[in-house]
């Protein structure tokens, strides 16, 4: 059978091409050598870049630092909300599953700030977007191991929202911080001594510094050196998720104290938080509870041994969310 397919004649392979085609892979090629430049260019010179200085960083220094400015911070109230003004305009960022510890705060329109980025556990997304303006936003990797600096400055007074654009683990959607933008008078601002801000410091000598940054975790920001009285109630309830420490990662009180055989229960406010056991007395059976949980969440546990019960929100104790059960 013959074939219908007939080969070309002559070295069809080595015509010359028309002069129409060269014109235009010249354009192409000409097009696509400017577009490279233009990327190379803009990267080097272009205003909206962010490039800054990075600096290798261990966790533990990392979250040193963001406690020490949460520490020297004053605080202003905004809409009934306590926020840090950076002192000598330097902002601090930490990220953490699911947090941002050094946030909320207040910044100044048109003032240059130098943020401290940087993450106490895996990659995280840093996306800041204005509230009033979504085409006013800037996204930017955070890694761990390494201090990112960089300057930024902001015109537009509102809310900046911050939420993690990298996926990091199941409680990634509720990560989500702020800073307000506004000016204010400094004499509102109310001083760093003044405002109790870190706390932390009277739990030392009751219960090992366990609600300082000397332990694991940093300071318990909510905790103020006082244990709460709860001997010869029967029933004792701790509000896990409530305000403090830069969001809702506190519990509620931090530290209490019950009488043997009684039953505390733990009642979720926010969501992702779980309940990791420290550390106990010998012979106590206390198990916490690992899985993380959302709001209108509950457990109870009855505590039969007396003695100290040190614990933890795993995902939230880089920002300082620890409790102690005290049991006489």
């Amino acid at each position: 059978m013959d074939s219908p397919i007939t080969p070309p004649d002559g070295d069809w392979w080595s015509e010359k091409i028309n002069r129409r085609e060269s014109i235009w892979l010249g354009i192409s090629g000409v097009w696509a050598l400017t577009l490279f430049g233009w990327m190379i260019g803009w990267t080097e010179f272009g205003e909206q870049n962010q490039t800054g200085e990075t600096y290798q960083v261990s966790t533990e220094a990392l979250q040193q630092k963001v406690q020490a400015y949460k520490q020297s911070a004053g605080t202003l109230t905004v809409g009934g909300e306590e926020l840090l003004v950076p002192p000598e305009n330097d902002v601090y960022v930490g990220a953490l599953q699911w947090g941002w510890d050094g946030l909320p705060a207040v910044l100044k329109p048109g003032e240059t700030y130098r943020f401290h980025l940087g993450s106490y556990d895996v990659q995280h997304g840093f996306s800041v977007r204005n509230a009033d303006n979504l085409s006013q936003q800037i996204s930017l990797q955070v890694l761990p191991g390494y201090e990112w600096v960089l300057e930024m400055s902001f015109d537009d007074p509102g809310t900046y929202h911050v939420v993690c654009n990298e996926f990091c683990g199941e409680g990634h959607r509720s990560m989500h911080g702020k800073f307000v933008v506004q000016d204010y008078d400094e004499s509102a601002v109310t001083a760093p001594e003044e405002s109790g801000g870190s706390g932390g410091s009277g739990g030392d000598a009751d219960y090992g510094g366990w609600f300082t940054g000397d332990a694991a975790g940093s300071a318990t920001g909510n905790y103020d050196g006082t244990t709460v009285d709860e001997t010869g109630a029967d029933q004792v309830t701790v509000t896990v998720g409530a305000e403090g420490n830069g969001g809702p990662y506190a519990f509620d009180p931090p530290a209490v104290s019950v009488s043997q055989g009684t039953t505390v229960t733990f009642e979720w406010a926010s969501n992702n938080h779980n309940l990791l056991v420290e550390s106990q007395p010998d012979g106590a059976g206390w198990e916490g509870h690992e899985p993380f949980e959302n709001e209108g969440f509950s457990v109870e546990h009855t505590f039969e041994t007396s003695g100290v019960y040190k614990y933890y929100c795993e995902p939230h104790l880089g920002v300082g969310m620890k409790g102690v059960v005290e049991v006489v």
